[in-house]
Order: C-alpha cells, then structure tokens, then sequence
C-alpha cells in the first residue's frame, strides 16, 4: 500500500452511521443566536488561494479611526495586546467566511505565512466537517485539508475565542503536516517498523512545535489570544518551555534553540508519546491488512539527514541541526515504555517474518505452500476425494 492509495493515517476519519433520532436532535438544536447548532452534512471546500487574503499590511488604527469595529470576540474596545482583526458577525456566518478569516489571519506569522502560500501553490483544498476524534484530516490523493467543527456551527465558531483558537491551531499543524507530506510522504515505503515509531514521532512533534511557533509570532504582531490559548491547553509546557528560553536569551531567536527545547519537551510527556506509537502501529496493522507481499515494509533505518529534514524551516534553517544524532541513539527519543505498545510492536514484527497458511505461521514461505498447496489442507494417502 502506497502513501497515495490512502490518506495520513493520524488523520483518519471515523465514519459513523448516527441514529435517526440523534439526526432529528440536531435538526432542532439551536444556539443563543437562533442558529442551528450543527453544520450541514453537505461537504464543501475552497481553494486555499481563493481564501486567502494577505492581512500582514492591514492598519488597524486607521481602521478604527473610520469604521464601528466588531471584534471577533463581540467586543467593541481595543487593546493592542488582545488584537483581533475586524469582523463583523455576518461576515462569518459561512464555512467559507470563518475559513477564510482563518487561513488569512495566518498572514501575520511569516512562518504560517509560507505554510500558506505553499499549500496554496501545490493546490489544496480546505474543508470544515465534523470528523468525531482527528482535529483535522488529510486527503493527500484529493489535495484537500479537512479540519474539525467540533459539531459547532460556523456563527458559534466565529464568535468564540476559544472554538476559533482551536480551529486555528488544527489549520497551522495541518498546513505542516501538507508541507511534511510534500517532501517526506509517508515512511512505510522505505523504512523499517521501528524507523517508522520514531519518525512519526519526530513529526507528530513537529507539528505541535510549529503551533507554538506561530502562535508565539501571531503574539509579537499584536494577536494574544492564540498563544493564551496554547498556554491553557495540554501543550502548554512547550510553549513555556519555548518562551521561557527566549526570555533568558533572546538571540536563541535565531539560532532555533528555543524550538529544539520545546521539542525535547515534547517527549517529556509519556502520554503524548504512548498515543502517537498507539496511532502508528495500528496504522503499520492497516498496511499489512491490506499488502500482498509478506513484508511491505521498506529496510531503511534512521539517518541524520532524517531527522533534519522533518526539522526543516520555511527560511531552509533545521532547528534540530545539532540534536539529530543525539535524537537518532538516544532512549529518551526512540525508547517503548508502554507494555501493550511494546507487545503490539512485537506482533509486527512477527507477521512481517512469517507466512500464514490456515492460520499456522511459517517461517519459510516455500515450505508453507509445500504443506499447503494453493493455501489448502494436503490430504492424506488413504483419504478418498470425491
């Protein structure tokens, strides 16, 4: 199975068939505003380059100076730290309207700022849906990025701080993770099972320390509320880890230390690295479900050049430039502490070395299909077939 015949696993989406009843619930539920709760099941998407509108120029006092604003958290008093860009509430009342406000809201970080204009380029979609788990799935065959709604409709979306940080966040990791898949692709192919565990975990990483970072530039250019938000979630020790070190030593700006630091936190948390191993090997599971030869596997194992590609800036910088050998031999990075992991892992390792015939394992293909020819029993000398 390659990349292409099937989209991101950590992005999969659940398919679930609800029940009429809950259909009916929804049809009915409304929010303070007197709109639907729900989005419709309709799906649509736009041309990132169609939404897309460059706010890095956008004069804000000369704005206000000339116009009744409406901030985005329904607040008409301004304050530089808690900068909003000005929207009126029915100007985002669509999907299109709030993903246009998103992607174009990202112009103000020159890191997302790149993101964007790449996706855009190489002709991806955006999508909003309810996808009941993943924040947001790619359809890498499709060029179509579809973030979660978190079942909430568009005008609610809009006029929360808190659902509309969200949505931002799950736009910046999947606009990395677009920006991953188009020089890395998938790790199947090439890699060996264990490469695999601790590649995946170096992107999975990644993406969460690439929100920090444009958050902590969207935070410099006046807009606060992204990076409050960070530092309330369950990632909000990489964003003190990262701020903490810029505080101390500024230049670290520019010599990426900061992100390295806040990578390393990452593993830091045994939760996050047992659920990113839990997705990969059950994503491995799926690609042997569905391959034909006995492993699908690639032989490749870990290289420096790897790790720093994964690392890889928009400004062609790698912030892990001189931890990737550390990141490659050290336990800390590619070490299994979860039993079940460690036995799911093991189990993989298994199948790909044995061939199945009637459910008893082979360790010799050829012999397998001596015993049981065409896959079936060998009958014995005295047996009468009819």
């Amino acid at each position: 199975m390659k990349k292409t015949d099937q989209s991101r696993r950590r992005k999969e989406r659940t398919k679930t068939a609800p029940s009429n009843a809950l259909e009916n619930r929804k049809e009915n539920r409304e929010d303070i505003f007197g709109r639907s709760l729900y989005n419709s099941a309709q799906e649509q998407s736009w041309a990132i380059q169609n939404l897309y509108e460059d706010y890095a120029d956008f004069d804000v006092d000369s704005y206000l100076e000339n116009s009744e604003v409406m901030l985005l958290d329904g607040q008409n008093d301004f304050e530089n730290e808690d900068l909003n860009l000005p929207v009126a509430p029915d100007q985002i009342s669509s999907k299109e309207s709030i993903l246009s406000w998103a992607v174009s809201m990202l112009s103000l970080s020159p890191t997302a700022r790149a993101l964007v204009q790449e996706a855009s380029n190489k002709g991806w979609n955006l999508s909003l849906e309810n996808l009941s788990g993943p924040d947001f799935h790619l359809d890498v065959p499709e060029k179509k990025i579809i973030l979660d709604n978190g079942e909430v409709s568009e005008f609610a979306l809009a006029q929360s701080n808190y659902f509309s940080s969200i949505l931002i966040i799950s736009l910046i990791r999947a606009l990395r993770d677009v920006w991953q898949e188009n020089r890395n692709g998938a790790f199947d192919e090439d890699y060996t099972p264990e490469a695999i565990l601790t590649l995946e975990r170096i992107r999975a990483a990644d993406l969460d320390i690439i929100s920090v970072l444009v958050a902590w530039e969207l935070r410099c250019e006046g807009y606060g509320n992204l990076w409050r938000h960070i530092l309330g979630s369950d990632d909000g020790d990489l964003a003190m880890r990262f701020s903490a070190l810029l505080e101390r030593e500024p230049c670290e700006t520019f010599t990426h230390k900061a992100l390295a630091a806040a990578f390393k936190q990452w593993f830091m948390s045994e939760e996050r690295v047992d659920n990113c191993d839990h997705e990969t090997l059950n994503y491995m599971d799926d690609i042997l479900a569905m391959a034909e030869e006995q492993n699908p596997f690639g032989r490749k194992n870990i290289q420096k050049i790897d790790v720093e590609r994964l690392s890889c800036l928009p400004d062609k910088t790698a912030y892990l430039q001189y931890d990737a050998a550390n990141i490659i031999c050290d336990p800390f990075y590619a070490g299994m502490n979860d039993e079940i992991n460690q036995s799911h892992l093991m189990h993989i390792l298994h199948d790909i070395h044995v061939t199945y015939v009637q459910n008893v394992p082979f360790r010799d293909e050829n012999l397998a299909f001596r015993v049981f020819p065409n896959g079936m029993m060998t009958p014995d000398e005295h047996e009468t077939i009819h």
